[in-house]
């Protein structure tokens, strides 16, 4: 009786895991298709913004809610030295963390975030009264506001050198146009500005990639934008969960122009299914509907391809003021 048992035991696993395969294949790729938009990350410009800014991304206060496990890793990725450089080249910067002339606001227009970095928008930018850099007094000008306004001698210029994207991005408070200027008219008539600055130097550690990489799936997906009848995020997280696993965490790409994700899933608790969820990793990154984060943090560069654009309400660069 027991033999027989077995036999129509092992008969029905055999009839029902592929199926099971099959239903899992079919539901995370129609669940995929549905909920997910192509990913692809910008290249960077001189709006911080098109930047994946990772020292926030991963920093304490964001992964405050995620398990000790993950969290110690995330918070080490990100190597961090400081450096107070008393004559830094301001030229350098080619980001900034804010302007008003960044994204897309209420009436949108080709801006800063569309640039490269800062040179080659103080050199687009249209001329305005209290906006040129055509004279040595332009220059002087330039210079005044900056100094009065995002860019104060009273204290250091805070800056951080990404060695992901090897690019210098200045934290201020205001004056982006000038800024801009200054950097242009400096490179095109070799004059030389230079500022006292406290660059945080940022690079990925590669050991604890590799440490991440080994105790848990991540990867980085952005969710099709609302159609008012239902939410892609919540709808893809329900997959997941109903799919893969309860434990799923998330974190937010902070400080970037798109609503990209973080998932992340231990790979201890899909003991047996491991083979199954690789495969449609697999599939899902040949069809780029994700970024597997570990191969991201191996080669960023290879991921920044997509240039920045907004809707637009005129074709013209116009005054900022």
């Amino acid at each position: 009786m027991t033999g027989t048992m077995n036999l129509i035991q092992d008969l029905v696993c055999r009839v029902t895991d592929p199926l099971l395969r099959q239903g899992f294949s079919n539901q995370m790729t129609e669940g995929t298709l549905l909920f997910l938009d192509d990913v692809r990350l910008f290249r960077p410009t001189a709006d911080a913004g098109t930047l994946l800014q990772l020292e926030n991304i991963f920093e304490s206060s964001a992964t405050s809610d995620l398990p000790a496990e993950l969290r110690q890793i995330l918070e080490k990725i990100i190597a961090r030295e400081n450096i107070l450089d008393p004559d830094f080249d301001f030229g350098k910067i080619e980001s900034l963390t804010s302007s008003k002339s960044f994204g897309s606001h209420f009436n949108p227009r080709i801006n800063g975030s569309w640039f490269r970095n800062l040179e080659a928008w103080g050199k687009g930018m249209y001329p305005g009264d209290n906006l040129r850099s055509d004279t040595p007094e332009d220059w002087e000008d330039n210079v005044w506001h900056i100094e009065k306004e995002g860019f104060s001698r009273r204290s250091p210029v805070r800056v951080a050198h990404y060695g992901w994207y090897d690019r210098f991005v200045a934290s201020n408070s205001g004056g982006s146009h000038h800024a801009a200027k200054v950097i242009w008219q400096g490179r095109r008539d070799n004059i030389p500005y230079l500022r006292e600055v406290l660059i945080e130097n940022l690079s990925i550690d590669a050991g604890t990639v590799r440490e991440l990489e080994s105790r848990f799936f991540s990867f980085m997906y952005l969710p099709r934008k609302s159609d008012g009848l239902r939410d892609a995020d919540a709808q893809f997280r329900l997959l997941l969960r109903n799919r893969v696993s309860d434990n799923v965490w998330y974190l937010s790409a902070v400080r970037y122009h798109e609503n990209l994700k973080f998932a992340f899933i231990t790979k201890e608790a899909l003991r047996g299914r491991q083979a199954l969820f690789s495969k449609w990793m697999t599939t899902a990154t040949g069809a780029g509907k994700i970024i597997p984060l570990p191969l991201y943090l191996k080669n960023p560069q290879d991921y920044h391809k997509k240039p920045y654009l907004h809707d637009v309400s005129n074709i013209f660069l116009g005054t900022p003021f």
